[in-house]
């Protein structure tokens, strides 16, 4: 890992070496789950053939995400001239740690008359909203959620029982040297949807961890504000799920979807 950071990853050849900004909030060996889905992004990214719009990413954090070099290995399978399926894994060494699926879309030209765009723009909260995170459950001193991500609350917190709406922005590019797509923005800060949604109370010794994001997208997001509208619901049984609506500087922009498990404080 490296200290010091000016970004999520530096990249040397096919490898992306995280950062101390990579950190999460459960262990200190292991990354949020925004970091790394935000290089899912920067792998689908980089296959988008010219015309090609990505309409749905489904994330898969398959196991907690180690603070060692990853390289993005990408298949793209072609279902018909405008329908194509992309899948990204982010590789160790010798396993993988996390994967995406996008469907990516060409569009063509349709009479204005039929046009109904998400649009319903809104500004983004002031800085007199902005609110520091929580820290962590160890002892790292730089961590993704609080010194990488900057996050203003129209409503709700992280301590408070969703739903919550906030806006955030990633303070540090993704990859050091290289710009930020709106994409890898989305993916990096939808995961807070999980937590401003959570339902149960702190006092309770819990916290709602996500083990995946779909996002789905009707149009190509903008960065770096990405605004989120969060609300959750947990069952007896400690299974979650959080429904996210997604927004930009020009409007909504899609949706997100989080499978949850209520996991106590501290447990590995």
């Amino acid at each position: 890992m490296i200290d010091d950071p000016q970004a999520l990853f530096v990249r040397v050849d096919s490898w992306f070496h995280p950062t101390a900004l990579t950190t999460g909030p459960w262990r200190p060996d292991a990354m949020h789950g925004g970091p790394p889905s935000a290089l899912l992004g920067w792998g689908i990214g980089r296959a988008l053939e010219p015309g090609e719009h990505v309409a749905r990413v489904n994330i898969d954090l398959e196991r907690p995400v180690q603070l060692v070099p990853l390289t993005p290995v990408v298949t793209r399978r072609q279902v018909s001239r405008r329908v194509a399926h992309l899948e990204v894994q982010l590789r160790t060494s010798s396993e993988v740690m996390a994967s995406a699926r996008a469907v990516v879309l060409r569009g063509r030209p349709v009479p204005a008359a039929i046009v109904n765009g998400l649009d319903d723009a809104v500004p983004v909260a002031g800085p007199e909203l902005r609110v520091v995170p929580p820290d962590p459950l160890h002892h790292a001193p730089v961590v993704f959620h609080r010194d990488a991500v900057e996050h203003r609350f129209l409503s709700g917190g992280f301590e408070v029982s969703g739903p919550s709406i906030s806006w955030l922005r990633l303070i540090y590019p993704v990859v050091e040297g290289e710009p930020t797509t709106g994409l890898c923005h989305l993916l990096a800060l939808a995961d807070f949807g999980s937590a401003i949604s959570q339902t149960i109370v702190p006092e309770s010794g819990l916290g709602m961890i996500n083990v995946d994001v779909s996002v789905a997208l009707g149009r190509t997001p903008l960065g770096p504000w990405i605004g989120l509208d969060a609300m959750g619901a947990v069952n007896a049984d400690g299974v979650g799920l959080a429904v996210t609506e997604l927004r930009d500087r020009a409007g909504r922009v899609g949706v997100a979807t989080q499978a949850q498990l209520a996991q106590p404080y501290g447990a590995g």
